[in-house]
């Protein structure tokens, strides 16, 4: 990959860069003679010699180059941000394709980035990722990645993706596993288009490089309903899974979860969406369903067999009495509602509490969309005002949101951004609408739920003694929110 180099934007004052003498605006061209391309890349150069080799190219164009005993260590560098890389596909299911006009500039960024597949779970079709990227990959150790594949068949994947060049996926996966690469998989289902024999072809085939021994392999699949929202003029017809198809998926695929499970040595591989049970109205099945470590738990699998653990613990401990007298309403999507209500009613009568819960619609993306990370402010207020509207005299104490439905900066890193974009503040929307804003026009404290009613208890404990923080992280817990990076805030 061609060395360019990274900006220097601040040195640590009597960091061992500082005493060599790199300065801000310095461009680090390379470490150890390899480029660096960014800060990840950095991060692993960086680490691989007690002793280290700088290339520097200083602004007024001379070179410096300079050694350091750094013991594997960081020598005090920060690097400019670098943008996102984004997808070359054209999904018939695509999100963003869906999205409604007048929302902000990056919610239409259809991102694809091996680092963030490395960093944060998210999921990559590998589009943008050529061989020097694969290489870089190997080279550099980012396992597991994340890969979506929707169909191993190639013609499939090019119907699914409208992307003629990508159909192959599996020579790419091959080019990891050969690698000593794992990979996580997933598979969004759409009728017609990628279900019956495309999809047990991708089954199949991915099962068979299932890991196995030292090298890589694939760790995991999960299938997941294709999602749509009420905007998709002018897009290809697309078929939505009805309860009915959704119970007849469970129904055909939970027992081969559960086959499959006991030929991988007891850990979970075909995974299941918790959609799948949300939209068939089924309840999910316990805890040995699924994976040892919650594996792709931010793919919607095991989301709600996890809070529902949580909560059976919490309320045999005494501290779900910090819970009595409490009146609180707690805003969900439609989908998560109904397990949230039941939840709701077992802590009424364990805490003596008053504690109810409201399935919010979803005005900006349609009544198809019902998860909670999805609503938007605006959807949050109007809920939350028909709601006050219907119950004449003393209200709640407090409103809880979804913390899923919340964008926060925190995260290991806030090196990767996108051109043009402009920092949101903490605790936002995807509307843009604040905490606070909605706070102020609801008139009672509005809060996060966090993961399960531990959190959420912590959280109504801080607004009692201090005001809603700037900073999310400071005051509340941040398992939950949705963690994008620096000024790449979707």
């Amino acid at each position: 990959m061609k060395a360019q180099g990274v900006r220097i934007i601040a040195v640590e004052a009597g960091s061992l860069a500082w005493k060599t003498g790199l300065r801000a605006d310095d461009l680090l061209l390379e470490i150890n003679g390899e480029p660096v391309l960014d800060q990840l890349s950095y991060q692993f150069l960086i680490s691989q010699r007690d002793r280290t080799h700088l290339k520097v190219r200083r602004p007024d164009g001379s070179l410096l180059q300079a050694r350091l005993a750094n013991g594997g260590e960081g020598i005090g560098l920060d690097l400019a941000a670098d943008e996102v890389k984004v997808c070359r596909m054209n999904c018939v299911f695509c999100f963003v394709h869906q999205m409604p006009p007048g929302f902000r500039k990056s919610l239409y960024l259809k991102d694809e980035d091996i680092r963030l597949s490395f960093l944060y779970g998210h999921f990559t079709t590998l589009s943008s990722s050529d061989g020097a990227e694969l290489d870089r990959i190997v080279r550099e150790r980012l396992s597991p990645i994340h890969v979506s594949v929707h169909a191993t068949d190639p013609q499939a994947r090019v119907k699914v993706t409208g992307n003629p060049r990508e159909g192959h996926i599996l020579r790419k996966i091959d080019h990891l596993l050969e690698g000593r690469v794992d990979v996580h998989t997933q598979a969004v289902i759409a009728p017609g288009l990628n279900d019956g024999a495309t999809w047990e072809r991708t089954l199949a085939e991915l099962w068979e490089r299932r890991k196995q021994g030292p090298g890589g392999g694939v760790l995991s699949l999960s299938c997941v309903p294709v999602g749509l929202t009420a905007h998709r003029e002018g897009l290809p017809e697309v078929a939505s899974f009805t309860p009915e198809g959704a119970a007849a998926w469970i129904r055909r695929w939970e027992p081969e979860v559960r086959r499959r499970t006991r030929e991988n040595g007891g850990e979970p591989w075909l995974l299941l969406a918790d959609e799948w049970y949300t939209r068939a109205g089924i309840e999910v099945p316990g805890r040995s369903f699924y994976s040892r470590t919650w594996s792709q738990l931010e793919n919607g699998v095991g989301l709600v067999r996890r809070f529902m653990e949580h909560t059976r613990g919490f309320l045999d401990r005494p501290r779900a009495l910090g819970f009595r007298d409490r009146r609180l309403l707690l805003l969900t999507g439609a989908s998560f509602a109904p397990i949230l209500e039941r939840a709701a009613a077992r802590l009424n009568r364990a805490a003596g509490a008053s504690v109810r819960v409201a399935a919010v619609r979803n005005r900006a993306f349609g009544d198809s969309v019902t998860v909670a990370g999805l609503l938007c402010g605006r959807d949050l207020l109007y809920a939350a005002h028909a709601d006050r509207e219907a119950r004449p005299g003393p209200w709640v104490d407090a409103v809880v949101v979804p913390s899923a439905s919340l964008r926060t900066h925190t995260g290991p890193t806030d090196q990767y951004t996108l051109r043009g974009a402009r920092p949101r503040a903490e605790g936002t929307f995807l509307d843009d609408m604040t905490l606070a804003e909605l706070a102020a026009q609801v008139g009672v404290p509005v809060v996060p739920g966090g993961e399960h009613f531990s959190h959420l208890l912590d959280h109504l404990r801080w607004i009692e003694r201090q005001p809603l923080p700037a900073d999310l992280a400071r005051g509340f817990h941040t398992g939950g929110l949705n963690q994008p990076q620096g000024a790449y805030n979707p």
